[in-house]
């Protein structure tokens, strides 16, 4: 278990929480209408997103990555590629065992939704200027701390 440290005055929680939701909300507004427009759900794309991510990866693993059951993800997987976006294989000696790809229409859709939000990251990252290494170090330790958090609790 990971330590907690409850000697956090209640104002600095409350002004990272604002934080935290006014930079989800600035950095995420441009992909979220780009997503919009593609007619995926939200879980296809998180879905699309990982296996991007992570080309080969199988259902079991996809659902522990995403929090969700192994049949959500089946589900969602099963409606990605009954549209032409994900194609499964099978594993050579455990025919139960798929690992999961984009298809070039799958990529195509992923870049199509990620592609004006990625521009717009590296507009923010330039603007930074001099603060981005410092920015970038903040983002990587709050990624860390919240990963091992989610990964003691299960």
């Amino acid at each position: 278990m990971l330590p907690y440290h409850r000697n956090v005055d209640t104002a600095s929680l409350q002004r990272f929480r604002s934080a935290y939701f006014d930079v989800v909300h600035e950095l995420d507004t441009i992909r979220l209408r780009a997503w919009e427009h593609s007619r995926i759900t939200l879980p296809q794309l998180r879905v699309l997103f990982q296996i991007r991510r992570t080309p080969g990866i199988t259902v079991g693993r996809l659902s522990k990555l995403l929090g969700v059951t192994f049949s959500t993800t089946s589900g969602l997987v099963s409606k990605l590629s009954e549209r032409g976006l994900v194609a499964r294989s099978t594993v050579p000696g455990d025919r139960r065992q798929a690992t999961l790809d984009l298809t070039e229409a799958g990529m195509a859709q992923a870049a199509a939704v990620s592609g004006d939000a990625l521009a717009y990251l590296v507009a923010v990252g330039e603007a930074l200027g001099d603060r981005l290494p410092g920015v970038v170090d903040s983002l990587e330790e709050l990624a860390r701390v919240a990963r091992e958090l989610r990964e003691a609790r299960g």
